[in-house]
């Protein structure tokens, strides 16, 4: 009844705990995961800190670097045509601050020359030029990088007029150890930044997992054979686990349910046939043991067991049938399927016992496509149950009790099968018990009291509906609705 692996066996404890050593850990996974998206961060961080660190280096020594080259150039002048600068040491002083550094500078008239300063400081802005605009740049000179600032002037007098050029240039030794101080300080606190997030990672790892743990001592500390739903509280995260368990274990509770009932329908269905058999027998062996016995009486006693003897094979059909229906129905999924190809199917098979027993049976249809979801193997079961039991039941009637008739028709969304007998039909009080497991309305009538029972089952596998009605004038309708199957139905 349930399906099985081929290759599944108990593994030892040895085995188990290799297997346990060599399966993936969630933990792991997790605590890996966060450090990689944590180093990933910081490795971030750090690159930025060192960009800002860098710029603000500049943007605090540029300040300085304008304030001399500003000094510089007020004191730049026309004194009798010619371009005179006047250099103040607090232009200098300003630059001091910043000890370990040297000083370049270079003043020149684009019409005149050079002025002053180093004559083989050939250094220009990589923008541009505009006039009265200072530039700064980075720039190879004299073996180091040096940070300039650049400005060039328009001087003008009633007798001339000269464009001025300064460039002034300080190498880059303070501004690389303030950034580094920023940067070393800034990482310091981004690396433990960084640890305290794995510490809670490794801890928080521990707390998510403890739900599992608790469903897993959940269920290792449950006796054998106890499939009761899981109480205990869990977070939203593992809700859905613990619904699934619950859910599993109910459908194997339903499956321990079935299988009892069905030994337990098993050795009720085969216990009676037996029993008579058995009796049957024994009476054979003392009628040929007696010497007056004729033979037509042993040929009578040697019928009955015979009949007796289909009777039994009739019934392991019926369970074993009854068996497979219910595999398919817990581990096949419903299809779309031609609903009169089962129902032609079992009409045909049932021709010949109806035939026997003079009932004539018809199937009355006139579609062309019958499509519904469902399973063709076991609607073939239910029709064949019906059709039997109209068959078995019609002999019984009085007016047309030799015909039975199934139907098929269709409606706007189902399709509607009917099993129509004129036999005796069925009191409205039992209706309601026809469908209950090893109930029989009559007992003088062969039957086994799980047929009916079955029928119901297939019906509500294919949430579908069954009704049972008067036959008029004598006798009795099942009535089975499918709902139809639309192509917008299946994509969903």
């Amino acid at each position: 009844m349930w399906q099985k692996s081929l290759n599944h066996r108990n593994l030892s404890e040895e085995e188990e705990r290799n297997a346990l050593r060599k399966a993936p850990s969630l933990r792991v996974r997790f605590i890996v995961g966060g450090v990689l998206v944590i180093g990933i961060i910081a490795s971030l961080a750090i690159n930025l800190i060192f960009d800002y660190s860098q710029k603000l280096a500049d943007l605090s020594y540029d300040r300085l670097l304008r304030s001399a080259l500003l000094q510089m150039d007020e004191n730049v002048g026309l004194i009798r045509n010619e371009v005179s600068i006047d250099i103040p040491w607090s232009a200098f002083a300003t630059l001091a601050q910043a000890e370990e550094d040297r000083v370049f500078y270079k003043v020149e008239s684009l019409e005149q020359g050079f002025i002053t300063g180093y004559q083989d400081l050939d250094s220009m802005p990589p923008k541009p030029p505009v006039l009265d605009q200072i530039q700064f740049y980075n720039q190879e000179y004299s073996g180091e990088l040096v940070r300039f600032a650049w400005v060039e002037r328009y001087l003008t007098d009633p007798e001339t007029a000269q464009t001025v050029r300064i460039v002034l240039g300080q190498t880059r030794l303070s501004r690389e150890e303030m950034a580094s101080a920023v940067t070393q300080k800034a990482v310091e606190v981004v690396v433990f930044i960084a640890l305290v997030a794995i510490t809670l990672i490794i801890i928080g790892s521990h707390l998510v997992l403890r739900p599992l743990h608790r469903i897993e001592r959940a269920l290792e500390e449950r006796a054998m054979g106890d499939l009761t739903p899981i109480d205990i509280n869990t977070p939203k995260e593992t809700h859905h686990l613990k619904v699934a368990i619950n859910h599993f274990m109910a459908r194997l509770q339903t499956n321990l349910e079935q299988l009892e009932n069905y030994t337990a329908d098993a050795a009720h269905q085969l216990r009676t046939p037996l029993a008579s058999l058995r009796a049957l027998a024994e009476n054979a062996r003392d009628n040929t043991s007696a010497d007056n016995t004729s033979p037509e009486r042993q040929y009578q006693t040697l019928e009955n067991i015979v009949k007796q003897c289909d009777t039994l094979s009739q019934t392991v059909t019926l369970l074993l049938n009854q068996a497979v229906v219910s595999h398919r129905l817990q581990t096949h999924r419903l299809e779309p399927i031609e609903l009169l190809e089962p129902i032609k199917a079992s009409c045909r098979e049932q021709a010949v016992t109806a035939l026997h027993q003079g009932v004539h049976l018809s199937l009355d249809c006139e579609l062309q496509q019958t499509l519904i979801l469902g399973d063709s193997f076991s609607i073939q079961q239910m029709m064949q149950n019906l059709i039997e039991n109209a068959v078995r039941y019609s002999g019984l009637g009085v007016e047309h009790a030799t015909e039975v008739i199934v139907q098929v028709n269709e409606f706007e969304r189902f399709y509607r099968i009917k099993v129509i007998d004129y036999g005796g039909g069925i009191p409205d009080i039992e209706k309601e018990r026809v469908f209950e497991r090893f109930y029989r309305g009559r007992y003088d009538i062969a039957g086994s009291g799980v047929g009916l029972a079955m029928v119901k089952d297939i019906v509500d596998h294919h949430s579908a509906r069954i009704k049972i009605l008067d036959t008029e004038p004598k006798g009795t309708t099942f009535q089975v609705d499918f709902a139809k199957f639309t192509f917008n139905e299946g994509a969903t």
